[in-house]
């Protein structure tokens, strides 16, 4: 079911795109840009890997401000499980602005954390505390990938093909991918999707992206180009499968719609995007499990 549902999604996003690439349409967006007194903004993801977990810490600049987002030093960052487990993370030396935890740590399925931060943000001596509060969901396994290579609309394609069995009760997604040593962490790569209509079923072989042949980079433009991932036979593709929670769902898409799904904390983000966090900061606190595979694109037969 998922195979026919997100192929046929996947074909009608490539074919609106190739259409807009061939005739090049623009779509009207109403963006908030009042310059508003500046926020503060905190982001960070916690992974069921083994890592030194990472939490950003800035303060918002004016939409049509092109410097970069100041970064906030000097405050005191926790992240703590439910069980009581206490993390302090502290400020990387050649990184403002970045919170690393001390050790290695990950995070379990079905349990609850909870990020802290105190910093006096608004200078008036007095110190502030912003909190939210994340939930890991339950992971979802990869058996294997596949790719194959689809024409559609004249143009030639490599489609990821991933098969797994998605889990119990309604679930929320997203990809990320590595194409050889690159690896393609912008929230406007991410491919975001929750379950509808597959839920506890196997996903056999749906594709969930199709990217262009490299051989074919000369038949579109250069700015569509470097908005685009092309592949050749030979490389090698690796994809993380995410699960998160409904509300980090709808934070990457509003992302995703609101600003072209650049880092939105960095360069200008927008207050109208949603967040989990308390006491009047934007940006995100979440939790998400990773599933990997690999494999190597074929030559086009």
């Amino acid at each position: 079911m998922l195979q026919h549902n997100l192929q046929r999604f996947l074909v009608k996003t490539a074919a609106s795109f190739l259409a807009v690439c061939m005739c090049g349409c623009t779509e009207t967006i109403e963006l908030d840009t009042d310059n508003a007194k500046p926020v503060i903004v905190i982001y960070g993801v916690l992974t069921d890997l083994p890592s030194y977990q990472e939490i950003e810490i800035s303060s918002s600049t004016g939409y049509f401000d092109n410097q970069p987002n100041p970064r906030i030093s000097d405050a005191l960052v926790s992240i703590t499980s439910e069980d009581g487990t206490e993390y302090t993370l502290t400020e990387v030396d050649t990184v403002p602005g970045l919170y690393r935890t001390s050790v290695l740590m990950s995070g379990t399925p079905g349990k609850r954390y909870t990020l802290t931060v105190k910093t006096d943000f608004d200078g008036d001596g007095v110190g502030e505390t912003y909190s939210a509060e994340a939930k890991m969901e339950q992971k979802i396994d990869l058996d294997s990938i596949t790719i194959t290579t689809p024409e559609m609309m004249g143009y030639k394609f490599f489609s990821i093909n991933m098969y797994a069995m998605d889990v119990p009760d309604k679930s929320y997604y997203f990809i990320r991918y590595q194409v050889n040593d690159s690896v393609y962490n912008k929230i406007s790569r991410y491919i975001v999707f929750d379950d509808m209509g597959i839920e506890e079923q196997y996903i056999n072989g749906a594709s969930i992206g199709y990217f262009p042949d490299r051989k074919e980079k000369d038949r579109f433009t250069e700015e569509d180009a470097q908005h685009m991932t092309f592949i050749k036979p030979g490389d090698t593709i690796r994809i993380q499968l995410c699960s998160i929670s409904k509300g980090y769902y709808n934070f990457l898409l509003q992302c995703q719609k609101e600003i072209a799904g650049e880092n939105p904390f960095f360069g200008g983000p927008l207050s109208n995007v949603t967040t989990n966090l308390s006491n009047g900061a934007i940006g995100y606190f979440a939790a998400r499990t990773i599933s990997e595979k690999q494999h190597v694109a074929p030559v086009r037969k």
